[in-house]
């Protein structure tokens, strides 16, 4: 579980204050999580793209995914939660072939819930906000199965995203400093699959989104089966989903 540490630390630069957030009480509380091996894997695959390098790049700020009005209440874990995931499946369906079929990706034993967007929040501290926030959905249409994630963390400051050192097949990396933060856009293979994510590095928290084109869940050290030519979502859309208004919390 060290890559949840890593995970929360990575993107702060050397010189700005530390996160928010012990690193002690995320490893505990992912300890504790039943869905640990999940966690370890997803988080795991933010780390990797934050170690990507090439070049950085500047593009135009385009508009970002929006919905149907969704609760605005955020006084409880389970009000962020509702909010959150209400946000995130309208940005995502919004994207979506209407008759793609979507299912949830689950662990052995779990069981989904009746919203395929419902994110699940597992605590790393008592603030409502303290949770790392986290999704997986598995698309099938006429082209194939592949995948969309969401993982959000909370941070007390974060730095600028940075292209570094290639650990991974990758593609390309490049980086965008907009009014919401620093955002790195990213096409690699780290899992095997063919990705494209959106890291957005913002002053209350992070968000990255990623399509792939398997429909098999993301874990670590598992090397996923091509399912489709490419992901589900391209380059652009998880680009607007990671700047979706209403993701802060």
């Amino acid at each position: 579980m060290e890559d949840v540490r890593t995970a929360l630390t990575a993107y702060v630069t050397e010189d700005e204050p530390p996160l928010g957030l012990s690193g002690d009480a995320v490893l505990s509380a992912a300890r504790r999580s039943r869905r640990q091996h999940l966690l370890t894997g997803v988080v795991a695959l933010a780390v990797v793209v934050l170690a990507l390098g090439l070049a950085v790049v500047v593009l135009p700020h385009r508009g970002s995914v929006a919905g149907p009005t969704c609760p605005t209440v955020s006084d409880t874990r389970t009000a962020i939660v509702d909010r959150l995931s209400c946000v995130v499946g309208n940005a995502v369906r919004a994207l979506l072939p209407a008759d793609a079929r979507l299912e949830r990706l689950t662990i052995p034993g779990e069981t989904p819930p009746s919203d395929v967007f419902h994110l699940i929040a597992d605590p790393v501290g008592d603030a409502p906000r303290e949770a790392l926030f986290h999704l997986g959905v598995r698309v099938t249409d006429e082209r194939g199965s592949g995948s969309v994630y969401v993982l959000m963390l909370p941070s007390g400051t974060a730095g600028t995203p940075r292209c570094g050192r290639l650990t991974t097949p990758e593609l390309r990396c490049g980086i965008e400093q907009l009014p919401e933060g620093g955002l790195m856009l990213t096409t690699d293979r780290s899992s095997g699959a063919l990705s494209y994510r959106a890291s957005l590095s913002a002053p209350w928290g992070y968000v990255q989104v990623w399509s792939n084109n398997s429909g098999v869940l993301e874990q670590k050290d598992v090397r996923l089966p091509e399912q489709r030519p490419e992901p589900v979502l391209t380059p652009d859309q998880v680009r607007r989903l990671a700047l979706t208004p209403g993701l802060e919390f």
